[in-house]
């Protein structure tokens, strides 16, 4: 079956790119965009097999890759903050965490801190560019693994500490 998808999905992007007509080339952008819906595991690899024709010579193929983007983007499910946040509670009885997600991240008050910092009137590019920390990690830091502490709110109120110089504040 891997085969013959892979097959279908390398017709699909000739289409894409020699495809005889923009009708042609959309059709196939919306097909690519149903193998993403069937086979979202799959979801990297077809943006790269996708994204190499946004640099096409051609425009048409360029236009054609960016509806293919678009009918991916459409097709793979996203996701919600209640989603995310009960994996992460998931995530956090899995490895032993105890204590609501809400002790953790102080929900009622996470919500508003995350929608008031996050603005780019605080953005400040050239201060990212100059130091450049965040640019450069590996994401070695914030390893959970690697923290030789007990306590789980020790652990979190280091990387915290952690984070904010890294960021310069």
């Amino acid at each position: 079956m891997a085969q013959q998808q892979s097959s279908r999905l390398n017709r699909l992007l000739t289409l894409l790119d020699t495809g005889s007509t923009q009708a042609t080339r959309f059709a196939a952008a919306r097909q690519i965009g149903d193998i993403a819906k069937s086979h979202p595991q799959d979801l990297t690899s077809l943006l790269k097999k996708v994204a190499q024709y946004l640099r096409s010579k051609n425009w048409d193929t360029r236009v054609a890759a960016a509806h293919a983007i678009g009918a991916i983007s459409q097709n793979v499910k996203h996701t919600s903050w209640t989603d995310l946040f009960s994996t992460i509670e998931t995530k956090m009885s899995d490895v032993g965490m105890t204590g609501a997600l809400q002790d953790v991240l102080a929900w009622p008050a996470f919500h508003s801190k995350v929608l008031s910092s996050v603005s780019f009137r605080s953005f400040d590019l050239n201060k990212v560019l100059e130091f450049g920390a965040l640019l450069a990690s590996g994401g070695q830091e914030y390893d959970v693994a690697a923290d030789n502490s007990k306590n789980p709110r020790d652990r979190l109120a280091r990387q915290k500490q952690n984070l904010r110089r890294r960021l310069g504040q």
